[in-house]
């Protein structure tokens, strides 16, 4: 099992907890041999009495259906020797759990909580935890100490000492595995007192500070799963593990174009699971890893080590154990070709709620209309206000309890070419709760957006001023106090991926000396009923810009199902290119929340398929040979030795979104630079299609095959991501480098008199022209008008 944080208590962003480490396995060949057997036939604990296997009808409800003959009832498997499996060792630091540095532990009961969770598959053989702490020396050694609990299991005491106060300590603490569920809560207790009488349980005396440092060390075997379709995603996905998604798929040694569709309609559904914790699919090509993976197999093209498998009669879904350690599962998405397959992925990412057993037909796939342009269920809605229930995953989520609360914080996603542009922002209507505080003027509510502050507002005590209202709140006592706010946040602070934080303070109430002070003793909350509304706003965008790809896969998440995007894969795809494909398919599965259903894959000599698409271009020269035929258009040629690079006129600067004067970026190429070179480097390529005016290419390739996968690497680390822009971002080693140059050309509409004004405010000195051109016109015709005005005058009124 692996470590995980629980998905409740989830900082936004990611938080991998590291890769999975190899071990060997130590099985015989006959095993190995058996296990080959079993793989290819069902075994003794899915066949029914009848022999029948789960049939999915035209309504997504299972029927029973006659045994498929691909898979022919044989011995069951033998039973696995639990000590023949590996043992893994993980270690995974609390800070990482949780999201911080360290844990600081206040007032005389201060507390912290770490929530982790186990793989399904996996058993714990032992646990240790090793706590790194410090504390302060004015704590009084007999009533003071750090309790360590596990599941409301104290496993540990450590008292306070005189000698080793205010120094770094370190603790090894065992953990009895019996303990440790599927989710768990290590909770850090610090019981302080610096005083026998008259203690302020505020005072700054009372502290302890345990690193974020601190390990948890988990020693997991595998569990030998029974084979059952119910349980998907598990065991191929585990919500329960924090860790970055790394699920191999498994092609025949020269897997088709319809294959590759089917592959990336699964990805897109995995990507879309994983969420914040990314997913990587490494590709397999006639071979069984280790490990739970995903294969696909049609009647003439199958990996060979399911060659004895009889003909397929149509799309079906099953689940067998994986040849390559006898053990783990494979996913097999199967069908008489290509076709089969898409409809067999598709039922898999829509239906897969009413699967059961070891094998399902596919009686009929029918697909959903296409999605509308920018529905994405990820997306904020663009057609009406959103409520901030439909942002969040659980209520509680708008709930803070104490003085000094970590904020509330509410993810939104928006499309990238959304123009807000002299808007005066994006409206919120916000309604929070509170209990009224004892001194309203020290005690406030703060709005920011990632992480900036937007705008302050002071919580009013009972009674005070006659602008708060009073809201009923079933969960909430009679004393809490509603109210409602106009906010705007600037459009400038937003992009495409965004945080809206409430942070409230309360102010402590201290009676006197030797009084008690109530120290946490106050809620609030901010209403599921406030909105946010980005409808009205036009979409508009000037291309190609990397950066809008790189963190929400834009432009082929415009549509949520990729209806309009097309896959050009090489002629013959390596382990590389699918790799490639389906990772960055899984990345726009998980921006969009929608698996890309309508995706086509095709070759570079399909160029009647690429018309009036998006694309997203993958492979080296000159396996992809629209790298080379489109040569002219691309900011960079990466092919081999030789590399060519252009230099825009201007480059783009910061300040020219702030200030426009003499900063506006000049994307025409000014220099280009020739280069040979025998070293690593891949690269994202952005242009405007040659096949469509207003579509959008991007290519990702490389100087060898090898080096492809450097690509993702660099999008799976959310600061290189979010700095890329323009039209070719370098990618060398663990940096990337991006660069605008080249042509650009613009996507959506503008209303008739933005279309007019907005060019000019992008060029400030053609537009003091243009207002200087307009005064001096004015200035004539309002002359030429009072002399019209003299000349007609009569002579008596002279």
């Amino acid at each position: 099992m692996k470590i995980t944080h629980c998905p409740m208590a989830q900082p936004h962003g990611r938080t991998p907890a590291g890769r999975r480490g190899k071990s060997g396995l130590p099985i015989t060949r006959t095993i190995l041999a058996l296990s080959l057997a079993a793989a290819l036939l069902p075994s003794a604990e899915t066949a029914t009495a009848a022999g029948t296997k789960t049939k999915l009808a035209d309504d997504g409800a299972p029927t029973s259906a006659p045994a498929v003959p691909a898979m022919p009832a044989d011995a069951p498997l033998p039973a696995v020797d639990p000590s023949d499996l590996p043992v893994e060792t993980r270690r995974v630091t609390l800070g990482k759990l949780a999201n911080t540095n360290v844990f600081k532990l206040r007032t005389t009961e201060g507390k912290a909580t770490i929530n982790f969770g186990l793989r399904a598959d996996e058993l714990v053989t032992k646990a240790a935890l090793r706590l790194r702490y410090s504390y302060s020396p004015a704590l009084i050694v007999s009533q003071s100490h750090l309790k360590i609990v596990l599941n409301d299991e104290v496993v540990r005491i450590l008292p306070v000492t005189k000698e080793d106060a205010g120094k770094p300590l370190v603790a090894d603490i065992e953990l009895d595995p019996r303990f440790i569920t599927s989710n768990n809560n290590l909770n850090l207790i610090f019981v302080g007192h610096y005083a026998n009488e008259c203690e302020d349980p505020l005072h700054t005396s009372l502290w302890a500070d345990v690193s974020g440092s601190s390990e948890l060390q988990l020693s997991v075997r595998p569990v030998v799963l029974k084979s059952d379709l119910a349980a998907l995603p598990e065991p191929f996905f585990d919500g329960r593990d924090n860790a970055r998604l790394r699920l191999p798929y498994i092609f025949a040694a020269k897997p088709s174009y319809e294959t590759l569709r089917a592959a990336g309609i699964t990805s897109s559904w995995f990507g879309k699971l994983a969420k914040w914790r990314g997913a990587r699919f490494p590709a397999h090509l006639d071979s069984a890893p280790r490990g739970h993976a995903v294969v696909f197999a049609t009647n003439t093209e199958r990996p060979g080590f399911l060659s004895k498998l009889e003909p397929f009669a149509g799309p079906g879904i099953s689940v067998i154990t994986n040849p390559g350690d006898g053990f783990s599962k494979l996913l097999l998405i199967s069908g008489r070709d290509g076709n089969d397959l898409k409809a067999a992925a598709t039922s898999l990412v829509l239906g897969n709620a009413v699967v059961s057993g070891t094998h399902v037909d596919i009686k009929q796939s029918r697909e959903q209309a296409p999605r509308q342009a920018y529905d994405a269920p990820n997306w904020v809605r663009l057609d009406r206000p959103m409520k901030f229930g439909e942002l969040i995953e659980f209520q509680q989520q708008l709930q803070v309890f104490g003085h000094v609360p970590d904020p509330i914080r509410i993810d939104l996603r928006m499309p990238p070419d959304l123009f807000t542009w002299k808007s005066r922002g994006i409206p919120v209507d916000l309604k929070f709760r509170y209990t009224p505080p004892i001194r309203a003027s020290e005690s406030r509510m703060s709005m920011g957006i990632n992480e900036e502050l937007v705008q302050a507002v002071n919580l009013r005590s009972a009674g005070q001023g006659n602008e708060f209202i009073r809201l009923p709140l079933p969960l909430l006592d009679g004393a809490m106090l509603g109210e409602q706010k106009e906010m705007l946040i600037p459009p400038f602070k937003l992009g495409s991926r965004n945080q809206m934080q409430y942070s409230f303070s309360f102010t402590y109430h201290k009676e006197g000396a030797c009084r008690d002070t109530q120290v946490e003793n106050v809620r609030a909350m901010i209403d599921s009923d406030s909105t946010i509304d980005f409808s009205g706003f036009p979409h508009y965008a000037q291309m190609p810009n990397l950066g809008y790809f790189s963190n929400a896969g834009f432009p082929f998440t415009k549509y949520a199902d990729l209806a309009q995007t097309a896959v050009v894969m090489p002629e013959n795809a390596n382990a590389q290119d699918i790799e490639v494909m389906l990772t960055l398919l899984g990345r726009m599965g998980e921006s969009t929340g929608y698996p890309a259903t309508r995706v086509s894959v095709a070759g570079p000599q399909d160029e009647s398929a690429l018309k009036g698409k998006d694309l997203l271009l993958i492979g080296t020269a000159p396996g992809q040979s629209l790298l080379a035929k489109w040569g002219e258009k691309l900011p960079a040629i990466i092919s081999g030795p030789n590399r060519r690079i252009s230099q825009p006129a201007r480059s783009v600067n910061f300040l020219y979104d702030w200030l426009g004067f003499d900063t506006r970026p000049d994307p025409d190429v000014a220099t280009q630079e020739h280069i040979q070179g025998d070293g690593p480097l891949a690269a994202l390529l952005g242009f405007e299609s040659p096949l469509s005016s207003g579509r959008s290419v991007v290519a990702v390739t490389a100087v060898e095959p090898r080096d492809l996968t450097r690509v993702l690497d660099v999008l799976e680390n959310d600061a290189i991501a979010r700095s890329m822009y323009g039209s070719a971002a370098f990618v060398r080693g663990d940096k990337a480098e991006s660069v605008l140059a080249g042509e650009t050309y613009t996507i959506g509409t503008l209303p008739f008199w933005t279309v007019l004004w907005y060019p000019l405010t992008q060029r400030p000195i053609l537009m003091m022209a243009v207002m200087l051109a307009a005064l001096v016109a004015s200035v004539f015709g309002f002359w030429k008008l009072l002399k019209l005005l003299t000349t007609r005058r009569p002579k008596g009124e002279e």
